[in-house]
């Protein structure tokens, strides 16, 4: 007897092979109904994430994230409590990528949940949605006792783009946890000094990833209050954060950054004479020709043209 119907012969067969007792057959049958994009294929879906297999209850979630309907939010939702972390994982991914009208209060609702991986999971559900009223739970979420939910209050914080946001976010770029430092250091927007200080200290980070993120963020952000920090930053121990750095100083159109940014061609890193060449170009200073002099024969084309387009705007 078929537990589900549909107009659809190929949907219908599809979804009471899913009754089999064999998983191989089972798992043909759910990827067949994960590419239909027929609705019909929902319920059938929603039941595999019970499936005695394990990974089939992981493919279940995956494919649900293609139907945008407010009974696949809440049977991913059910799905976070699963032992299996694999399929929570899964579950939190497909709840982030549906984005579906109106869903926004069954998030809301499960922000508030005992466990701290669906306050989590609603929490990163509920950032590409731009929901305003997520803003009061995602800044009392900042002083939240599990990192994770810290840092995904964090990210949907930075999406709002709101002022209000920007004291509990500076707080948050302070957090003992590096990643939560890193996504709310990403998050802020330019201000006054509060926010200078907190770049400032986030350039100094112990954690090398915060100061990739504070380097790449303060260039966006155009803090002009950061140069010089930026400019000891060319000198860092990581590549990355030496990269960030060089384009940020490019951003700002920094002239007192031309000798380390100079210095920064003779890196072994690609990426880095990239960067440091093109940075040199925006800033337009004279003083940098002499750097782009020595090094016109660089081993990477890349770099080579760079420095071509970095000279010709500076003369021209």
């Amino acid at each position: 007897m078929k537990l589900f119907e549909s107009d659809d012969d190929e949907i219908g067969e599809s979804l009471a092979q899913l009754q089999s007792a064999d998983a191989g057959r089972r798992r043909v049958a759910l990827a067949a109904l994960a590419d239909c994009g027929d609705t019909a294929a929902v319920p059938g879906l929603l039941g595999m994430l019970r499936d005695p297999e394990p990974s089939l209850r992981v493919e279940a979630a995956r494919a649900l994230a293609a139907f945008r309907l407010l009974s696949v939010v809440d049977g991913l939702l059910g799905a976070l409590r699963d032992a299996d972390p694999e399929l929570a994982k899964a579950a939190a991914s497909s709840l982030k990528e549906l984005q579906v009208p109106g869903c926004e209060p069954r998030l809301l609702l499960a922000v508030g949940d005992p466990d701290p991986g669906i306050r989590a999971a609603a929490l990163a559900a509920l950032t590409p949605l731009r929901y305003a009223a997520a803003l009061d739970p995602a800044l009392a979420a900042l002083r939240d006792d599990a990192a994770e939910v810290r840092c995904a209050a964090a990210g949907l914080l930075g999406w709002l783009q709101t002022e209000a946001a920007q004291p509990g976010l500076i707080a948050a770029s302070r957090d003992a946890d590096p990643e939560v430092r890193q996504t709310a250091i990403g998050a802020l927007l330019g201000g006054g000094s509060d926010v200078t200080d907190a770049f400032a200290a986030a350039l100094a980070d112990a954690n090398w990833q915060v100061r990739e993120a504070a380097a790449a963020r303060a260039g966006k952000l155009k803090l002009a209050g950061v140069l010089q920090p930026l400019i000891g930053c060319l000198a860092d121990e990581y590549w990355q954060v030496r990269v960030k750095s060089a384009a940020a100083l490019g951003q700002l159109k920094c002239a007192e950054a031309v000798p380390g940014l100079g210095a920064a061609l003779d890196s072994p890193v690609a990426n880095l004479r990239k960067e440091a060449a093109a940075s040199l170009g925006e800033i337009g200073d004279r003083a940098a020709l002499p750097f782009l002099d020595a090094h016109a024969e660089d081993p990477d084309p890349d770099v080579r043209k760079l420095i071509r387009w970095a000279r010709g705007r500076i003369l021209a």
